[in-house]
């Protein structure tokens, strides 16, 4: 039985002198305290606010979330987003997920972006990355795993739907998930099956590595995948519960925290207890697919209402922060900044999430207003949402276009309240907010490299969002000084990947892996000229749903559209060509030039642009070309 929870609030003076007698008693004598605290964040997947018994409606089997509850700060107004990959990107990065190419998945995170371990590791933190991954989809790409995002040493899985194994000649299977014996991968290695439970194995792998604590603080990220489907619950939490539907979800929620149990009982016995800070958090609301999970909050995961995008978050600090709501809206995003500074390093740069450790000191903070998102993948038009903070009201369109706005946000002291709804949102308004919001987060911040006598103009930075590969994408140039010529004139060209021409007849060719893409004659004018070129590449999906694969790439000349093709789009097989600089105006090596002036640096928007879509659409990025200057 774990002396964390019994009892449940165990006094200070208490806590602190048996933290110190354990670390003096230690056999091994090899744990000193660090000048920097641990940091343990635990992520739990799709649990929501009614799957801690003290946030929701008491039914819960979870006596150690109660208790750490009980003992830590009580985020009540958190935010994240609506499925794994988006939020787990924002948590990494600080950042809308959007703004990184996620809505809902993406090729991974860009490699040269700071990342929360990665500003651990310079700040001296052995980091260490166990569980799901599920931060991006290009399997085949080395580049997304942990160990390029900051983590020097990761055990688990890229995403849940590798969980049964290879395929018998090695290749990558997406399958139904399983918990019972899982292949695991370590560092990179090939996975190996292992056998036992899923969140056990995780678990037990954490444990493993807080034992060994010594001089140098760490950070464990370990996301399980408790309460995610299937239902498949530990046999040892199993026979408590009913063999129903919700008896197998209860088992689910009980085994979950039996291993969180488990984790800060390891913490005590080790004695870092004391030095440690504990985060709790989920990735997003429930699935309601068996028991209302998100219980008072109205929706679930995959949509952006309450239900979906509002979870419990604790944080606990023995000593430092403990025992205490705070109502202040939050989000996933303030993760990261938090945590650095809470253990004395400089804020990064470039961050949206905003720095709590303020709050937890008892001052205010800046307000957040407002609160949107946004997914255009797979759906026929683009789902989004906007949470008006201050006016405890909200606007949620769906794939389909419907919207809905009719439901308060419960209040920020009583989740139960029940008022008379305002006066809901109408289409047009809810299109023209995220429109402004997409102006802010839409467009890709690259490095950009004017032309001189060594080398053409080049974009860098971002690899993975610099080329059409994954979701939509957008990029603007102007063409000035276009002059009459027989030669072959290059736009663009990253080696490797694809590049864009200006042929002799006058027709616009995109040339991409070995597919081809020929427009139609253009007319150039006068002055000035704006291309966009703009595509939307969706892959073919097994699991969990089957997708045949889609693209579509579109080029607009002056506002019209002169080549509309569904061929389809196939990435690079490995990233390595996806960090060559994207060179403007010529080849890597200075042939086949553009004759006209010097091209200026493009516009790089992570979306699909079509005259007609919804917030920031084509009519918008032309509106911003071809000015005069």
């Amino acid at each position: 039985m774990s002396h964390f929870y019994l009892p449940a609030r165990k006094p200070l003076i208490v806590l602190i002198l048996t933290s110190i007698l354990l670390c003096l008693v230690s056999s091994s004598n090899d744990f000193v305290l660090s000048t920097r605290p641990n940091i343990l964040l635990i992520l739990a997947d799709d649990l929501g606010n009614n799957d801690i018994a003290t946030w929701g409606d008491g039914k819960a089997p979870t006596p150690a979330m109660d208790a750490l509850s009980a003992q830590a700060v009580r985020f009540r107004r958190f935010y994240t987003d609506s499925t794994c990959s988006p939020s787990r990107a924002e948590l990494l990065s600080g950042r809308p997920p959007v703004s990184i190419g996620f809505q809902p998945n993406a090729i991974g995170l860009p490699t040269d972006l700071d990342t929360l371990p990665k500003t651990l590791q310079k700040l001296g933190y052995k980091t260490a990355h166990i569980g799901k991954w599920h931060v991006g989809e290009a399997l085949e790409y080395r580049g997304i795993d942990p160990g390029h995002q900051g983590f020097d040493y990761w055990f688990g899985m890229l995403n849940h739907f590798v969980l049964r194994g290879p395929g018998p000649n090695g290749e990558i299977l997406q399958r139904e998930p399983t918990y019972i014996a899982p292949w695991l991968q370590e560092n990179g290695a090939p996975p190996q099956q292992h056998h036992g439970y899923l969140d056990n194995i995780l678990t037990d792998k954490a444990i493993s590595l807080i034992s060994k604590g010594g001089a140098t603080p760490w950070f464990i990220n370990l996301w399980l995948l408790s309460p995610h489907t299937p239902y498949q619950p530990d046999p040892a939490s199993a026979h408590q519960f009913p063999d129903t539907p919700q008896g197998k979800y209860m088992a689910m929620l009980k085994g979950l925290d039996h291993n969180l149990a488990r984790l800060l009982d390891a913490l005590h016995k080790s004695g870092q207890a004391a030095n440690t800070i504990v985060i709790f958090a989920s990735d997003n609301g429930g699935i309601n697919r068996v028991r209302d999970n998100n219980y008072p909050l109205v929706g679930k995961k995959a949509q952006y209402t309450e239900g979906g995008v509002r979870t419990p978050f604790l944080l606990l600090w023995p000593g430092h922060y403990e025992d205490r709501d705070i109502r202040t809206v939050t989000s996933l995003m303030d993760i990261y900044p938090t945590l650095i500074s809470l253990v004395g390093g400089e804020q990064p740069k470039g961050l949206t999430g905003r720095n709590l450790q303020p709050l937890l000191n008892g001052h205010p903070i800046k307000a957040l207003k407002e609160l949107y998102w946004a997914s255009d993948v797979d759906t026929p038009k683009m789902s989004y949402a906007g949470h008006l903070l201050q006016e405890r009201r909200f606007f949620y369109v769906d794939m389909f276009g419907q919207l809905e706005s009719n439901h308060l946000t419960p209040p920020i002291n009583d989740l139960r309240s029940k008022e008379q709804p305002v006066k809901p949102f109408d289409i047009k308004t809810a299109d023209m907010m995220i429109k402004k919001w997409e102006k802010e987060v839409r467009f890709v911040p690259l490095q950009w490299i004017p032309a001189s006598t060594k080398y053409p103009a080049h974009l860098t930075g971002r690899d993975f969002q610099r080329a059409p590969l994954l979701n939509g994408y957008s990029i603007g140039m102007e063409l000035r000084g276009m002059a009459p010529s027989n030669a072959v004139q290059t736009l663009l060209a990253q080696k490797g990947v694809w590049d864009i021409r200006f042929l002799p007849d006058n027709r616009l060719q995109v040339q991409y892996g070995v597919t081809q893409f020929t427009s139609k004659p253009v007319t150039p004018a006068k002055g000035c000229n704006s291309l966009v070129v703009t595509a939307s590449v969706q892959p073919s999906y097994h699991w969990p749903f089957f997708l045949k694969g889609y693209s579509r790439l579109i080029i607009y000349w002056n506002g019209q559209s002169v080549l509309d093709s569904t061929e389809l789009i196939k990435r690079p097989d490995t990233e390595r060509p996806l960090a060559n600089p994207t060179y403007i105006g010529s080849r890597p090596d200075g042939t086949l030039p553009y004759l006209g002036d010097p091209i200026a640096q493009p516009t790089l928007i992570n979306k699909f642009l079509i005259p007609s879509e919804q917030g920031y659409a084509l009519p918008d990025l032309l509106s911003t070309m071809c000015r005069k200057l």
